[in-house]
C-alpha cells in the first residue's frame, strides 16, 4: 500500500525512536556504572537541537518576558500569507522574515494586569551541529466553517546557498555547539544498541578502566558566546517533494559526499551523481528540507 507521509513528520519519528532507545539503554545500566552512563549521548540531542527564545516586551511597561524552547527544526514559511518582509527568494530571505520582529495586540501582561501591545523579538539562543530547516510551501484554503477546503503547493525557487551565517539571528549569549569526543576504547552507541544484552558485561571492566584515567574521560569544549565565524553552516543535504499538494508527490533526497566531493541524488532505489548546479537551481522549486552542518564538525 502506497501511503504518502510527510518528511518532517518522518523525521521526528525517527528522532523520537532514538531518543527511546537511549533512554532504554541508560535504564539498564545500574547505578553503580554512573560512570560509564554519562558516555551514553542520544545523537539527536547531540547534533539535532538547537534553542530558540521568544521575547515579548510589553510596549506601556516595558517589562520583558523570554521563552525558551528546544527544537530539532526550525519550519519556515515560504508562502505570501505568512510573510512578514516583501522578499522571500532565498533561505537567508526566510531566516529574515522568521526573526524580523513584529507587534502584537491584545496580550496580557502581568506588571500591567492588562492586555497591552508586545513586541516580539526572536533569537537562537544555542545553536545545533546539525541545522535543518523545512520550507512550508503548502497553501491551505478553508471554507466558511473553518473546514479544510484544499491544500495546494508554492513552488516558486527558494536560493539554498552553499554557506549561510546565522549569526544575525543570534543573540549575545548564544552558544556555539558543543563538540563532544570520546576515549578510543569505550565501546560507540552503534555497539551498544547493536549488542543490548552485552552492556552489563562490558560496563565494569570499562568502568575500573575509565577510573584510572578519568583526567582522560571527555573532553568537552568549554561553551563560548557566539561570534560571527562560529555561526557558519555547509549545505550536505536537500529533501525535495515532486508534486501539486501535501497529499500527493514524491520524496527524494540530495546527499554531498564530501570526501568524493559529490553530490548523489536518491530516487527510490535509483542512486545517481549530481552536479552542485542542479541542486542548488534545478531542485530549488522543489526543496522542502535543507540540512546545514556546522563548520566545526568533522565530516
Amino acid at each position: 500500500m502506497n501511503v504518502i507521509i510527510d518528511s518532517h513528520e518522518f523525521l521526528n519519528l525517527v528522532i523520537s525512536l532514538i531518543t527511546d532507545e537511549i533512554d532504554a539503554i541508560k535504564n539498564q545500566i545500574n547505578e553503580q556504572s554512573l560512570l560509564f552512563k554519562h558516555k551514553i549521548v542520544d545523537p539527536t540531542t547531540n547534533n539535532f537541537q538547537f534553542c530558540l527564545a521568544t521575547e515579548r516586551c510589553c510596549e506601556i511597561c516595558g517589562m520583558s518576558t523570554i521563552k525558551t524552547e528546544i527544537h530539532t527544526a526550525l519550519l519556515i514559511h515560504v508562502t505570501d500569507e505568512e510573510s512578514k518582509t516583501a522578499k522571500n527568494n532565498s533561505l537567508t530571505d526566510l531566516l529574515e522574515n522568521y526573526f524580523a520582529s513584529e507587534t502584537m495586540d491584545g496580550c496580557y501582561c502581568d506588571n500591567c494586569q492588562s492586555n497591552q501591545r508586545k513586541h516580539i523579538k526572536y533569537n537562537l539562543e544555542r545553536l545545533p551541529r546539525i541545522f535543518i530547516f523545512y520550507l512550508k510551501r503548502w497553501h491551505i484554503i478553508k471554507n466558511s466553517n473553518g473546514e479544510l477546503q484544499s491544500v495546494s503547493k508554492e513552488d516558486h525557487p527558494i536560493d539554498c546557498s552553499i554557506e549561510i551565517n546565522v549569526y544575525p539571528f543570534c543573540s549575545s549569549n548564544t552558544y556555539q555547539p558543543s563538540m563532544i569526543n570520546y576515549l578510543e576504547e569505550l565501546p560507540n552507541l552503534k555497539d551498544l544498541l547493536k549488542q543490548r544484552e552485552q552492556i552489563l558485561h562490558i560496563i565494569e571492566p570499562k568502568r575500573a578502566k575509565i577510573e584510572q584515567n578519568e583526567s582522560e574521560e571527555m573532553e568537552i569544549n568549554e561553551e563560548e558566546n557566539i561570534i560571527a565565524t562560529h555561526a557558519n553552516y555547509r549545505l550536505f543535504a536537500v529533501i525535495n517533494h515532486h508534486g501539486g499538494s501535501s497529499d500527493v508527490g514524491h520524496y527524494t533526497s540530495t546527499v554531498y559526499d564530501a570526501k568524493g566531493d559529490t553530490w548523489w541524488t536518491f530516487d527510490d532505489t535509483s542512486v545517481t551523481s549530481c552536479t552542485q548546479q542542479r541542486v542548488l537551481k534545478d531542485l530549488a522549486p522543489d526543496a522542502y528540507g535543507v540540512m546545514y552542518m556546522h563548520k566545526y564538525v568533522n565530516h
